[in-house]
């Protein structure tokens, strides 16, 4: 598109003085920095002080987990212990009603002895209770479909067994059974030897510990089965957690520290475990997450607080220089607005003077100026300078037919397909008056004028305007065109060049209009 004269562009908004400015801004970003570091160096404290306590909470727990680990370790281990010393001497005396006789008292006093053990049995090859701990004999009872008896006679393994909490048919009471299978000379299946641990002794060792009001302890078997827990509702005992996500990751290794919901009651705690060294147990010490950082989230409060005050106080303190220094660049800002909005104006008003306000073209007064300073340049070049005056065709009978508006529109589309045909930035295109154009076309001879004028003639003729007054039944336009080439008897002023395209543009209006002639070379007219 032809760039000869720059329409003026709108002013940018205008900026606030620049000290003004940077002093206001300055003064913000100390305030808005103070405060930040305060909250910055308060938050990092704080996130210290809860590691520092999580940390802490870890440790407790990792020693605690240690400690119930190798407790429960070693009650079980002991309980194996005694009854690979019955099982030992049941095998190598046959079982004999005598070798029975004689166990009696012996397992009496094992029971007496261990706090932890509530009873201890010795089943036959059936289930049928030979002899047991306790006072009265019941020679009538079965235990063969209990689920340690139905292991350990189908298996030939003589590991010591643990099994889930079972309620106890000769007390009545929750009891944890262990169990070893004992076998006769041959190497067959001769019965079981079972001693029963105390739900309640295990129960009172967890309550002894301090764990919180919403900590946890449990007991587990490595397969996931719970034992014992704290809380303690009896549903839970002998309840598997080996489906929950919880009890995969405590599976994963040896011991350890993970934090996650409960599969049982949804609390979040920090969970400490360890499996045990010589059984297949599993101690879980869990202190819960809110209770771990309770005292942490009230010293961070306060904190919190106190720094909310001291920043509320350097705020109001900058509040009032940052108001003071706004209000100055406010003043200074409205002062340099209203002078801008004046050199808009003026800007404006000369635009509006060198542009048409119908079509956008550059107009008359702009024409003039931009000849002028084309003819001079290339008189001290010696270059061309071509004119090429264009008038729409039977304007006013289409003015008529249409009405003035779309008379209007009609020049519009026009100066938009001339403007479309003019490429280089030196060239203009102009409305000259009425339904008449003017193209410059500086540093341009008439060959070359000649192809442009075509161009802007056909380009016209391309929107296919219909023009029923018109013999071609469409819109058109005739061009005149001429050129100053610096020869002897060419044009050498603007006024005679411009001359020279009227009379060529009247040429080509009384040879049939629909075409560009050229006085200087008549044979060259383009036509359609």
């Amino acid at each position: 598109m032809p760039v000869v004269l720059p329409r003026p562009p709108a002013p940018p908004t205008p900026p606030a003085p620049a000290g003004k400015d940077r002093s206001v801004t300055s003064t913000v970003l100390f305030v808005v920095l103070v405060a930040l570091l305060l909250v910055a160096s308060n938050v990092w404290l704080a996130w210290r002080a809860r590691d520092a306590e999580w940390q802490q909470a870890s440790d407790s727990a990792r020693n605690l987990t240690h400690a119930v680990s190798q407790q429960s370790d070693a009650m079980f281990a002991e309980v194996g212990r005694v009854l690979a010393s019955v099982v030992y001497e049941l095998e190598r005396s046959d079982m004999s009603p005598e070798a029975l006789e004689r166990l009696q008292p012996v397992l009496v006093t094992h029971v007496a002895q261990a706090e932890h053990l509530h009873g201890m049995f010795i089943f036959g090859r059936d289930g049928s209770w030979l002899v047991n701990s306790q006072p009265v004999q019941n020679p009538q009872a079965n235990n063969a479909d209990r689920a340690y008896f139905i292991h350990h006679r189908d298996s030939p393994s003589t590991r010591v067994a643990i099994g889930k909490p079972i309620v106890s048919r000769s007390s009545g009471v929750w009891v944890i059974p262990v169990s070893r299978r004992i076998d006769d000379a041959d190497g067959q299946f001769a019965g079981v030897a079972l001693g029963t641990i105390r739900v309640d002794y295990v129960l009172g060792l967890l309550n002894g510990l301090k764990i919180g009001e919403k900590g946890a302890i449990a007991l587990l078997l490595g397969d996931g089965t719970i034992l014992v827990r704290r809380p303690f509702f009896t549903e839970d005992l002998g309840r598997s957690l080996a489906d929950s996500a919880l009890y995969r990751v405590l599976a994963e290794s040896r011991a350890g520290t993970t934090t996650a919901p409960s599969p049982i009651d949804g609390v979040r705690r920090l969970i400490s475990f360890e499996h045990g060294r010589n059984n297949p147990l599993l101690i879980a010490v869990a202190l819960a997450e809110d209770e771990v950082l309770a005292q942490w989230r009230r010293a961070a409060s306060v904190q919190a607080f106190g720094i909310l005050l001291l920043t509320a106080v350097i705020a109001l303190a900058g509040g009032g220089v940052i108001r003071a220094a706004r209000l100055r660049r406010d003043v200074e800002r409205d002062l340099t607005a209203a002078r801008d909005a004046l050199m808009l104006a003026n800007d404006q008003l000369e635009h509006l003077a060198e542009h048409d306000g119908l079509t956008g073209l550059y107009n008359r007064r702009a024409y003039d100026r931009h000849i002028a300073d084309a003819m001079a340049r290339c008189r001290r070049s010696r270059t061309p300078v071509s004119v090429v005056m264009f008038d729409v065709d039977f304007f006013k009978k289409y003015n008529d037919l249409f009405g003035h508006p779309s008379g209007d529109e009609c020049l519009r589309q026009v100066a938009k397909a001339l403007e479309s045909s003019v490429r280089r930035p030196g060239d203009l295109v102009a409305r000259y008056g009425g339904e008449e154009f003017v193209i410059v076309l500086p540093e341009t001879d008439a060959s070359g004028a000649a192809l442009v004028a075509s161009a802007a003639r056909a380009a016209v003729r391309a929107l296919e305007m219909p023009h029923p007054e018109s013999p071609f039944g469409y819109l058109t336009v005739s061009g005149g065109l001429a050129c100053c080439d610096w020869t002897p008897g060419a044009p050498d002023s603007a006024q005679a060049l411009l001359a020279q395209a009227d009379a060529a543009l009247y040429a080509a209006k009384q040879g049939g209009r629909n075409a560009v002639r050229s006085l200087a070379d008549p044979g060259g007219a383009s036509s359609p």
